[in-house]
């Protein structure tokens, strides 16, 4: 089965719930390059995603080669979704892939999206109709089938309402030119935006007698849009971009509070999870009495998100928690936990092992018991303690983290293009060096242990947020 999905203008909340439940299904991604990064982010964990490019004027994939993979993957039984940018029934070549499809006698499933027609307008506070302005608009391509000439500039010029191009930045001259020939006013609003509904937005406003020159410089993607409802964009204008492109690479846990962080702040972040726990030790963790403990020990929010999985999948009784005490690594896990319904005894103001180890060594005795859920090669320093202090423990690592091998071509798409990129942990850190990407942006790290197993890793850190938190890391960026 094969799904064409509209993935939007780019901002990744711009995708039907439709679409984002096939991309969590599929077992291939073929996405371009206006493809937010984010929803990669949301397919399963050996789901293959291959990168098909198609840029103006460099394309990594030819539409030959991408139609023909389509097919390919199709008929190895597996379900494929094509991912384009906007929808792929808008000059997006999906009709062309469908054609193939239906040719082939392949099933598939057509998924529209949010057209950047419309969308990269109303970003730029730009209403392709109004009834005061425009009741009507008209959507073209400046970018025609090689040896095609048919867009009719005479016809175009004497419509009344908007008039919008896609794919039309390196032609706005020639656009603009070809309409005063045939009649439209020079004194016609215009605009140009670029980057539309990402952080990076940007828009250029004139008339078709100058939007020409103002534009000369302008960045693509861009949409053009002509008419009088352009002059409505002072008065309605409402997005706020931040300027700033952030690529954040931790896991589920972080990346959610990242993402509500910016959010909070009126940034966007683009997430790519480089690395990937997987669950181990599910029969250990079976056997466990958790009433024979008087601590339980988290190191990362992540161990607490598995640790809530394994209690449901043995159907342990929470009761069974009633007498335990609580001791986490931070802030962030305390969080996570606090989501649970549980607040911890024990946060240390460090977020590190050998904080909480420091903190635990005042509190515990002999007569206690601690079970420690925490990461596959997780520091020794707890383990040091408890033994020092002769305190019996049960040390169960519930998961181990490994470099996510499969994100490295979008990872190279997407770090490319980005100002910032925040690593959460050193297993972050790992990773990206694991991948051997090349990027210019800025390294963001969450605390000082990633910092330095960044470094180690030959990783530049610009910057080190002064808390281990999301909302420390999105002020660290935005302040900058």
């Amino acid at each position: 089965m094969v799904y064409l999905i509209g993935a939007g203008p780019g901002d990744g909340g711009l995708i039907s719930v439709k679409g984002i439940e096939r991309v969590k299904s599929a077992d291939v991604i073929i996405f371009d390059h206006l493809v937010n990064g984010t929803l990669l982010n949301c397919a399963k964990s050996d789901c293959e995603l291959i990168y098909a490019g198609k840029i103006s004027g460099n394309h990594h994939l030819k539409q030959e080669e991408i139609t023909a993979l389509i097919i390919e993957k199709a008929k190895q039984n597996k379900t494929v979704v094509r991912l384009k940018g906007g929808d792929p029934f808008v000059f997006g070549r999906g009709g062309e892939e469908a054609e193939a499809l239906a040719k082939e006698g392949i099933e598939f499933e057509v998924i529209p999206g949010v057209s950047s027609c419309y969308s990269v307008p109303a970003y730029a506070g730009i209403p392709v109709t109004h009834r005061d302005f425009a009741s009507s608009f008209h959507v073209v391509t400046a970018h025609e089938k090689k040896g095609k000439n048919s867009v009719d500039y005479g016809a175009l010029a004497k419509l009344g309402g908007t008039l919008v191009f896609l794919m039309g930045a390196a032609k706005i001259k020639e656009i603009a030119e070809k309409l005063i020939e045939n009649g439209k006013p020079k004194s016609t609003p215009a605009a140009v935006i670029s980057n539309g509904t990402l952080p990076n937005q940007a828009g250029v406003f004139g008339t078709l007698g100058d939007i020409a020159e103002k534009a000369e410089n302008c960045a693509m993607p861009a949409v053009i849009v002509v008419g009088d409802v352009v002059d409505l964009c002072g008065k309605i204008g409402w997005f706020k971009p931040s300027g700033k492109k952030i690529l954040a690479t931790g896991t589920g846990t972080v990346l959610n509070d990242l993402r509500k962080a910016a959010r909070d702040r009126n940034a966007e972040i683009t997430e790519l999870s480089v690395i990937k726990t997987t669950p181990i030790n599910y029969e250990k963790f079976a056997e466990i009495n958790l009433s024979d403990y008087t601590y339980i020990v988290f190191s990362s929010a992540n161990g607490v998100d598995i640790f809530f999985d394994y209690l449901s999948n043995t159907r342990a009784d929470i009761r069974s928690l009633a007498a335990v005490k609580f001791a986490v690594v931070g802030e962030r896990t305390a969080a996570a936990l606090e989501k649970r319904g549980i607040y911890a005894d024990c946060v240390p103001d460090t977020a590190n092992s050998e904080s909480l180890a420091a903190m635990l060594e005042k509190r515990l005795t002999e007569k206690d018991s601690v079970l420690l859920l925490r990461a596959e090669g997780a520091s020794a320093a707890l383990t040091d303690m408890l033994e020092t202090k002769n305190v019996p423990y049960t040390d169960l690592a519930l998961y181990k983290t490994e470099t996510d091998f499969s994100k490295k071509e979008a990872l190279a798409v997407f770090a490319a293009e980005t100002d910032y990129i925040i690593l959460s942990s050193g297993s972050a850190a790992k990773a990206f060096c694991d991948m051997e990407i090349e990027t210019g942006a800025k390294f963001i790290s969450i605390g000082a242990k990633t910092t330095e197993a960044a470094e180690k890793y030959g990783i530049k850190i610009y910057k080190t947020a002064e808390k281990p938190t999301a909302e420390s890391i999105i002020n660290c960026i935005l302040e900058d």
